[in-house]
């Protein structure tokens, strides 16, 4: 099964936390395609190296985030297209959970993730209120 990341990005200023984490993923296989607008290609082709991640990177001149989706879909060759922030930091087991839900519910056309955010002041990963029963 092929996987295909796609992440929008302008002005690049989160990327390097969202690539980072790429790197460390349970799964090594996937594509990423990087959405940029107002970025430098040198500074993106530099953090692809250093991360050792083959990037495809395609500049948006025109439009907004979704447009920006909508160009990393027409690019993706994979069976999975998952489409995440710039700004996000994936747990290790992110593109694995997907696929094992994408095996699980096979007929289903979207799968969505639950997101976590990090307290700072307390250094602990919390759940999003929507995590929370009711």
């Amino acid at each position: 099964m092929k996987i295909s990341l796609v992440a929008p990005s302008n002005r690049c200023e989160y990327l390097e936390y969202l690539l980072s984490s790429l790197r460390n993923q349970t799964i090594k296989s996937f594509e990423i395609i990087l959405i940029i607008k107002n970025c430098d290609f040198k500074a993106i082709d530099y953090l692809c190296h250093r991360y050792s991640l083959k990037c495809i990177v395609i500049e948006q001149k025109e439009g907004y985030f979704t447009h920006a989706l909508n160009l990393g879909k027409k690019e993706a060759k994979g069976d999975i297209v998952i489409f995440t922030d710039d700004d996000t930091i994936p747990l290790q087991k992110w593109i694995e959970r997907y696929i094992k839900l994408h095996r699980m519910y096979r007929y289903i056309a979207g799968i969505c993730s639950r997101d976590t955010y990090v307290d700072l002041e307390k250094q602990k990963l919390l759940p999003t209120p929507d995590d929370k029963p009711k």
